[in-house]
């Protein structure tokens, strides 16, 4: 489960979104139920950048649903419906996951870029919410924990958010993103 993620501004890429948002974006670690940067495409076709709140919020609880099983994201009738209709990219220096010892873990790419994650947004409330979803983990991830954010390829961002059969596809394929780890101080 992707918990946590680090928005920062080493890249270009980043830098260049959040001026673009004029700085409304989280900067840092980002958290559920705050406003975070997404990628979606507009009603031109174009790629738009976009500020949506990171949780699908529930009427049975107060908490919100942040994560969504990319194995079985098109069965639930909470996603289905997004995901077929509003699929969205969040972009992210690198995700956070906790080890047994309650280490958080911040995992990155090796090249030092961004990376893209993929889920869905909806429309709740006058609200624009957003969930992230997740796959089973390549290597370097499964040391630590048994999920991982699903990675979007940059090249593929546009199809991912614009053609159904290639995210259909692309949501069952294991992708193994070169990733490093860091760890800090258990959490308290």
């Amino acid at each position: 489960m992707c918990g946590r993620y680090l928005f920062d501004l080493k890249t270009t890429e980043l830098l260049k979104y959040y001026q673009q948002l004029q700085q409304l974006g989280k900067i840092g670690e980002v958290a559920p139920s705050e406003n975070v940067v997404t990628l979606a495409p507009g009603k031109d076709g174009k790629i738009r950048l976009g500020l949506t709140r990171w949780g699908f919020t529930t009427t049975k609880n107060k908490s919100r649903i942040i994560n969504a099983r990319s194995e079985t994201v098109t069965e639930k009738p909470l996603f289905a419906e997004s995901f077929y209709q509003r699929r969205c990219v969040f972009p992210m220096t690198g995700f956070f996951e906790w080890d047994h010892d309650k280490n958080k873990i911040l995992f990155t790419p090796t090249d030092e870029k961004e990376i893209y994650v993929g889920g869905f947004y909806r429309q709740h409330n006058d609200e624009l919410e957003s969930v992230i979803m997740t796959t089973s983990p390549n290597e370097t991830v499964a040391k630590i924990h048994d999920r991982m954010p699903l990675i979007i390829e940059k090249k593929a961002i546009r199809s991912w958010l614009t053609d159904d059969n290639f995210a259909n596809s692309y949501r069952k394929q294991q992708l193994e993103p070169k990733l490093t780890l860091k760890k800090s101080m258990p959490e308290k």
